[in-house]
């Protein structure tokens, strides 16, 4: 993939396969509720991002699931809480933001969810995880140039609440106003109904 000038994600829970994933150099390791400081390490080394897909695994019937099939012996929430705020505290590990809507049961639009686990579940900071669901996710995507701030010269995709999601990191779930393109597509900041109108896109 890498010699076809493409990026590589290896979506890896733990042992073999995810030590071979951080081995072989996948740009993106997804999920890893295995992962170990010392995997940890060696993705920083190798300049690899982490996605947990946090809310995807850590939802109430997937860990009464496991402790009922393992006789109370796992139960994969405590697991994945651990090794995601190991990341969290790892520094210099790049992490990203996912959530795993591409199957059932997480349709699109809980996406923002994954904000709120990463703050209150695995420690992160608001900052730095909007940082990671933005800055983050554009650079592992080649695309900074383009999108992941708000500069000149890049896309006029832009969301706004109406609280401050550094206080307050759920008001992401909320979103007030959405900017497409330089099109707004949604605004009840102002009018508390939705309207439309155009800008330049760049």
């Amino acid at each position: 993939t890498h010699r076809l000038g493409r990026k590589a994600g290896c979506h890896v829970y733990g042992g073999d396969g995810l030590q071979n994933a951080i081995t072989a150099g996948c740009d993106t390791i997804e999920h890893a509720f295995g992962l170990t400081q010392a995997q940890a390490n060696t993705m920083v080394q190798k300049g690899l991002y982490y996605d947990p897909t946090f809310v995807r695994y850590t939802i109430p019937a997937m860990d009464a699931n496991d402790a009922k099939n393992t006789g109370g012996k796992y139960r994969i929430i405590p697991i994945f809480e651990k090794a995601v705020s190991m990341a969290v505290a790892t520094k210099g590990l790049k992490i990203l933001v996912g959530s795993g809507v591409d199957s059932d049961p997480f349709p699109h639009g809980i996406q923002a969810n994954e904000f709120e686990w990463l703050v209150k579940r695995a420690g992160m900071s608001p900052a730095r995880a909007i940082q990671a669901g933005t800055m983050n996710n554009a650079e592992m995507l080649g695309w900074q140039d383009r999108i992941g701030s708000v500069d000149k010269g890049k896309f006029a995709d832009l969301i706004a609440v109406s609280g401050d999601p550094l206080a307050d990191i759920t008001e992401l779930q909320r979103i007030k106003f959405v900017m497409k393109g330089g099109k707004v597509i949604k605004n009840d900041i102002a009018t508390g109904v939705a309207v439309s109108s155009s800008t330049s896109s760049r």
